[in-house]
């Protein structure tokens, strides 16, 4: 008996896995983040930058799956201690680090002429570009939060990628480079988000805004696809002009790269209002914004940190707010009537997947279609709707003019009555909304009172190219102002021509 249970107690040694084996399987994640606000001589101090690499560092080690005992943060410093810290990393990732681990390098500064400026100092970025080439990781990644800091997507060695990115990366190496601007264009902060908008923008969406998918994993396309169209939208109208981060990599493997988890955050925030919505969600002792986000459809979930906080959901007028505690190493889900109800109303407001109408009436003055008349003037109606009908037609809209005006030189009188039908896209920037169309109707013409002649009547058709710009006032209230130019086909002594035709209208809208 004791040498049967003496050789079940080898098997089981040569069966079991030895220890650290399954641990090793396991890319491990390294990250090195770095953060300083002064520049140049004769540059602005930044007010973010420190701030941005330590909410990197917070992100990275909460929902990133990178430990803190395998992250090096630099908050405050210049050429000679990055460089020195970039050896002891190097070495350190020589002698520990293996061919399947990850390497994150985040960097936010001061830069241009293709340098970070650091205390008065320059580093080219030519040598964190060659850092993260040369680490003995099979995956390096690169983000890098200063201005004109495109140019390190156009070192030697990366491959263009147009956004939006897809990509296949698992069983993978390779490196990747993502700015927060274009080669000529500046990063920017944000006194309401207390950082930059690029990094903001990611770091919510590696929490969880990102999750498209819904599987409590953000993708680096994910995540890249989120902080993109976010800084693009938040920097459209800014004073610093648009700010469009850049991407390149040079990536070989199938599956996703996977940047974090927030599904496995010890607090998770569920906003569980279907429609989409703008949320701010805020620390309530601070005061600190923790995110600001543009939720689309359907649930999501943010990795925060257990406490208090207050959440804010942009509604018809102003705010409405809710208080919710998130428990230590637990979820809390917040929903409700009053927040669905006010989600679908900004929605309805948008033209979202419910749509939206609006009757809109105002005085229109139109370029005339005969001669002795060179312009009409009267009453422009239209309804409107936003709501999706095909990829890229997000409006349409019926209109209706009665237009009357008196000749010169030869004494009549015509009334106009023109109906038409138009569809084409629609921008929302804050209050206002930018919107084109092609239109395509019938004209009817009554001309009265011709010296020795009978009244005339006929219908013409027409078609018109239309843009047009809205400014939201009040709740439903609106102002809006159109331009038309098109040509008409009309009716000649010797049959028909086309004639050219312009018109331009001011109204008031209410939202139904």
């Amino acid at each position: 008996m004791k040498w049967v249970l003496g050789a079940l107690a080898v098997l089981l040694m040569v069966l079991s896995p030895l220890p650290g084996v399954a641990a090793e399987d396991a890319p491990r994640r390294w990250a090195l983040v770095v953060g300083e606000n002064q520049g140049l001589s004769g540059e602005e101090r930044l007010r973010f930058a420190e701030t941005d690499a330590q909410r990197m560092r917070e992100v990275l080690q909460e929902v990133g799956a990178v430990p803190p005992e395998r992250t090096m943060a630099l908050l405050g410093t210049d050429a000679a201690k990055l460089r020195e810290a970039m050896a002891r990393f190097r070495a350190r990732l020589a002698a520990e680090a293996s061919p399947r681990d990850w390497l994150l390098l985040y960097v936010s500064s001061h830069a241009g002429d293709g340098s970070l400026h650091l205390r008065g100092t320059e580093l080219p970025m030519r040598e964190l570009v060659d850092f993260l080439k040369g680490a003995p990781v099979g995956v390096g990644l690169l983000i890098l939060d200063s201005c004109r800091s495109g140019v390190a997507t156009r070192l030697k060695g990366l491959k263009p990628v147009a956004a939006p990115v897809t990509m296949e990366a698992s069983d993978l190496e390779g490196r990747i480079v993502i700015s927060a601007s274009g080669a000529d264009e500046y990063a920017q902060e944000s006194d309401a988000l207390q950082g930059s908008f690029f990094t903001h923008h990611l770091a919510v969406g590696l929490r969880g805004a990102a999750d498209a998918s819904r599987d409590g994993r953000v993708t680096l396309e994910e995540a890249y696809r989120y902080a993109y169209a976010r800084t693009l939208e938040s920097t459209l109208v800014s004073p610093g002009g648009l700010q469009r981060p850049t991407f390149r990599m040079d990536l070989r493997g199938r599956g996703e790269l996977i940047l974090s988890e927030p599904q496995h955050a010890r607090g998770r925030l569920t906003l569980d209002v279907k429609a989409p919505g703008r949320w701010l969600v805020m620390a309530s002792e601070s005061g600190a914004l923790v995110a600001e986000l543009e939720k689309g459809e359907g649930p999501t979930t943010l990795a925060v940190a257990p406490g208090a906080y207050r959440l804010l959901l942009r509604a018809d007028e102003g705010y409405l707010e809710r208080s919710v505690r998130v428990p230590l190493d637990g979820a809390v889900s917040v929903g409700g009537e009053p927040l669905e109800q006010a989600a679908r109303l900004r929605l309805a407001r948008k033209g979202g997947p419910g749509s939206a109408l609006m009757v809109a009436v105002g005085p229109s003055l139109t370029s005339g279609i005969v001669a002795g008349l060179s312009s009409v003037v009267g009453l422009d109606v239209r309804l409107m709707r936003e709501g999706s009908l095909l990829p890229g037609v997000d409006t349409s809209n019926l209109g209706l003019a009665v237009r009357r005006g008196t000749g010169r030189g030869v004494d009549f009188q015509q009334t106009e009555l023109e109906l038409r039908l138009g569809a084409g896209p629609h921008w929302d920037l804050g209050a206002w909304t930018f919107s084109g169309a092609l239109e395509a109707g019938a004209l009817a013409v009554f001309q009265s009172r011709i010296p020795d002649e009978d009244a005339r009547f006929g219908v013409e058709p027409l078609a018109l190219v239309t843009g047009g710009v809205r400014l939201d006032v009040r709740s439903r209230l609106s102002m809006l102002l159109t331009a038309s130019a098109g040509g008409v086909m009309a009716k000649r002594d010797r049959g028909t021509a086309l004639v050219p035709r312009a018109s331009a209208s001011l109204m008031l809208g209410y939202a139904l």
